[in-house]
């Protein structure tokens, strides 16, 4: 009898180690030296409770039951946190699609209350729009007459007017008016919503463990559903090279004037690509950089939050000490150096870029370094110990189009050769300016134009990085003297300052007749000039132009500007004609090609 229970008991754990192994060898993730050295453990294991179990001495027996039942709840346990595992990576490329909500608005004070009240609506269209299926929705609802505007401006003004009885338009696009119209606020409230989803197709599946390929990685605005519409304020194109282990990050600035794919016409922000999903975001990087971007990893302002308290914190640097404002959603004050950071506070360190020296560009490094601190600590052995609580808190926080079985190849490579990653971060640039865009055509708006030689050193490095280069890295491998943020009590918003009066202000003078120099002639751009402070103060102006030597021929505007002591500043613009001296005379030609 005591025979027959122990080969019940030894036939129980063999099964159930030869379950385990099919299942371990069926995810696929675990590299084949770790297989072995699995496989020799358990077997091992297996001899010795044979051993053991069938020895007639009881003490013996006694060991053989202990370890059994040791071996027993290892392998559940194991099971327990492998269907953890592989119920995660399921997910992956299982939420490719993207969700849009139209709203019927009617104005606040009107008598409609009844989505079968309203008799008409106005609505616009585009080529990235689902204007139409939202209005084919809508008719399967209720009878209604459609009236379509050139513009949302004059489609507001019909609905204020009371020319019909409502509007059809997207969510986020809302949002959007709102922002450029703040008397809008408070006049129109939600009849009814129509939800569409729509699959997203970028089908660019590329060997992920043998060749370099590329992720475009988005933070849109919002909290809440992930597969939400929403403008995208991170434009970040991970190139990856498995081989050589080379990240690079390429930043694009949210207010980049780019031509959205898809569309003719006004160029656009780049944030508002996220208007119309995903894939116009990436279509749009693809045509900016010229290369192909394979895979997506979309996250918001929640997802943010929940992947660094997920694991544990991450460590990042900062290039400058600041405090955060209200606007991120924490005011805390980071230091110079690496910061260890909780979900709020890498949100916040995200977010601000009022307070950065460069405003947005200064963001786009601060993002890229949150990144790198997710990288290096989702590839560090600290994660074993909160294995399971990271998986159950991810789920949910992110919208990608990678497949599980992609993960999983990575997931095994990176466990073979444990190796760390070189990352290099790099940030396109341009010059600020006023332009109408496609998305909202009836008003200037501030966009940043791309400067043509960051555009070309960008689509260089990622070419460095596919022909199998190891660039310079942007971070050190190990994060040292790591600070913690610290809550700053956020400041009461200020008084508003009384305008200094225009008699106190400083007075810029110079002979205001256009100063004519030879092309490569040296001068002092000070030398004529005098300033009147009020208090009889001693200022000295700076201007924008200190070497002419340098300038092309032609007509330039040179600017001149002081600050007194209660912060005054005063600026005065002035004329500056370079000409070229073709005779060798020392006079300047009359000839004068106009530049910028």
């Amino acid at each position: 009898m005591k025979l027959s229970i122990n080969r019940i008991i030894l036939t129980v754990i063999y099964l159930l180690t030869l379950l385990f192994l099919i299942f371990i060898i069926s995810t696929n993730m675990l590299p084949l030296k770790y297989l072995i050295g699995i496989f020799v453990v358990l077997l091992l294991f297996d001899v010795g409770l044979f051993f053991l179990l069938f020895k007639k001495k009881k003490k013996k027996n006694i060991i053989g039951y202990i370890l059994g039942g040791i071996l027993v709840v290892i392998l559940f346990a194991l099971f327990y946190y492998l269907n953890i595992t592989l119920g995660f990576f399921k997910g992956f490329g299982t939420n490719k699609y993207k969700e849009e909500n139209y709203l019927v608005l009617v104005l606040q004070d009107s008598s409609f209350q009844e989505l079968t009240d309203i008799t008409n609506i106005g609505y616009t269209s585009n080529e990235l729009s689902n204007i139409n299926e939202a209005l084919n929705k809508l008719n399967e609802e209720i009878t209604i007459e459609n009236k379509e505007f050139e513009n949302n401006a004059l489609l507001f003004d019909s609905l204020i007017n009371e020319e019909i009885d409502s509007v059809l338009i997207e969510e986020s696009s809302m949002t959007l008016i709102y922002e450029q119209n703040e008397d809008y606020e408070g006049k129109f409230r939600t009849l009814y919503t129509i939800n569409i989803k729509t699959e997203i197709e970028i089908t660019k599946d590329a060997d992920v463990t043998n060749q370099t390929f590329s992720v475009y990685i988005s933070g849109i605005d919002s909290y809440g559903s992930i597969a939400t519409v929403s403008r995208s304020d991170v434009n970040i194109i991970a190139t990856i090279n498995p081989k050589t282990k080379q990240i690079l990050l390429i930043s694009a600035p949210r207010d980049y004037y780019v031509q959205l794919r898809g569309t003719t016409g006004y160029k656009d922000k780049l944030t508002h690509a996220g208007l119309y999903g995903v894939e116009t975001s990436v279509g749009t990087l693809e045509d900016l950089l010229d290369t192909d971007i394979n895979y997506y990893f979309r996250v918001n302002f929640s997802s943010l939050e929940k992947i660094v308290d997920a694991l544990g914190g991450v460590d990042v640097y900062s290039k400058y000490s600041f405090t955060s404002s209200k606007a991120t959603g924490g005011t805390y004050y980071f230091s110079k150096g690496y910061n260890h950071m909780n979900g709020k506070q890498a949100l916040s360190f995200s977010r601000e870029r009022k307070a950065l020296p460069g405003g947005d560009r200064a963001r786009g490094i601060n993002q890229q370094a949150v990144i790198d601190g997710v990288i290096r600590k989702a590839t560090s052995p600290a994660i074993i110990t909160g294995y399971s609580k990271i998986l159950n808190s991810l789920t949910g926080t992110f919208q990608t189009n990678m497949s599980d079985s992609d993960i999983q190849k990575l997931i095994k490579m990176q466990l073979n050769d444990m190796a760390s990653w070189n990352i290099t971060s790099y940030n396109l640039d341009g010059t600020d300016g006023s332009e109408y865009t496609y998305s909202y055509p009836t008003q200037e708006l501030y966009v940043m134009n791309p400067l043509e030689e960051t555009v070309t050193e960008a689509q260089n490095l990622i070419d460095r990085v596919i022909a199998g280069e190891l660039l310079e890295s942007s971070y050190d491998k190990e994060a040292s003297d790591v600070n913690d943020p610290v809550y700053v009590e956020p400041k009461p918003d200020p008084e508003p300052e009384e305008p200094s009066l225009t008699g106190n202000l400083p007075v810029i003078s110079f002979d205001e007749t256009p100063l004519v120099i030879i092309k490569g002639q040296k001068i002092d751009l000070l030398s004529d000039v005098t300033v009147t402070d009020k208090e009889d103060g001693i200022l000295i102006p700076t201007v924008t132009i200190v070497d002419t030597s340098i300038l092309v021929e032609g007509t330039h505007i040179i600017t001149y500007s002081v600050t007194d002591s209660d912060n005054n500043t005063v600026t005065k613009n002035r004329t500056l004609i370079v000409k070229l001296d073709l005779n060798g005379d020392g006079i300047p030609d009359d000839v004068v090609t106009p530049s910028e």
